[in-house]
């Protein structure tokens, strides 16, 4: 799809998928409670999860929501980048994009095809992940292209997202702040950065209110089609593979380097770095769940550190058990 049409198809209120540096959106008007209902059909997403807008910049964001000095900072920073802040909304925005609340998440996304079209139309984009709901997340134009089937919207190619896991979401309407979603930007950087110690993620995120404020939150998410096995160790993989027949094995590293007759074994990452292993993980579980075998198994990762802690999120969240 070229970028003429796309614009023309949002000035009109219709969807475009896009390319972000955390996963492809389906995006749509965020200022147009019709164009917002189209992405929910399409996505099949229950009217209780809200989405996040995408804006150029903090002033942009200023138009949609009641912005203050602690955004702004937080702003000068990470935007455009992978941090969503949430905020009162303003009447601009419907009730459709906020699952009723009154508050918004609104973030800056830094790919440059969609700053490129955010820039065109000169509108905020509600932007949820382009994947029917509650199924794995893009990060590939192959990935994205036949989710949808003949129903779906025109796909602008920009190949394969930087990131690779969603956006972390940072609820600025509680003092102190609160991290609502783990992603690529930590709770250590963000206290650097605004000078006062925030809310990591605790058994408060998991309250009915908090997981409303943020999409991605639901006990069942991010899943593929097959069966995901997730063990809660990689020991405790490692000593389930005799029974591991024609099935998927997902390795954290190749270092591993475990051979599995008759299985079929990838690794997200060379030597273990979660960068590598968020930007691979989403492709890595497409890829796996095209195979159409029984079951995938993997294992959770060793908590080191936060960027760990959210992929752990994901792959808890995809799982139908944990061993």
């Amino acid at each position: 799809m070229s970028f003429d049409e796309c614009i023309h198809r949002l000035n009109n209120n219709g969807v475009c998928i896009l390319p972000s540096e955390t996963v492809y959106g389906l995006a749509c008007s965020a200022l147009s409670a019709e164009a917002v209902q189209k992405v929910f059909k399409l996505k099949g997403r229950p009217s209780s999860n809200p989405l996040i807008v995408h804006v150029l910049d903090h002033s942009d964001a200023s138009k949609i929501c009641l912005t203050n000095p602690l955004s702004e900072k937080l702003s000068q920073f990470f935007w455009p980048g992978p941090l969503t802040l949430v905020l009162p909304k303003k009447n601009c925005v419907p009730p459709e994009v906020t699952a009723g609340l009154d508050t918004v998440g609104v973030r800056s996304p830094s790919h440059p095809k969609f700053r490129k079209i955010l820039s065109s139309v000169g509108f905020p984009l509600a932007a949820p992940s382009a994947n029917k709901s509650n199924k794995i997340s893009p990060t590939s134009y192959d990935d994205v292209k036949g989710e949808f089937g003949l129903d779906s919207p025109p796909i602008i190619d920009g190949g394969t997202c930087e990131l690779g896991i969603e956006s972390t979401v940072l609820d600025l309407t509680t003092n102190p702040p609160q991290i609502l979603r783990l992603g690529m930007c930590t709770k250590d950087q963000i206290e650097d950065v605004i000078g006062i110690k925030i809310r990591g993620v605790n058994k408060i995120t998991r309250s009915h209110l908090a997981s409303k404020k943020s999409p991605g939150l639901m006990s069942k998410h991010y899943c593929p089609d097959t069966p995901l096995i997730l063990y809660r160790t990689i020991d405790k993989l490692i000593e389930s593979l005799p029974s591991i027949k024609d099935e998927v094995i997902i390795l954290p590293k190749k270092s591993h380097n475990l051979s599995v007759d008759n299985a079929h074994t990838f690794y997200l990452s060379e030597f273990g770095d979660p960068i590598e292993i968020a930007h691979n993980l989403y492709h890595i579980l497409h890829l796996s769940d095209r195979l159409n075998k029984k079951r995938i198994h993997a294992s959770l990762l060793d908590n080191k550190n936060e960027i760990f802690s959210a992929i752990n999120d994901r792959l808890s969240r995809a799982s139908a058990n944990c061993l």
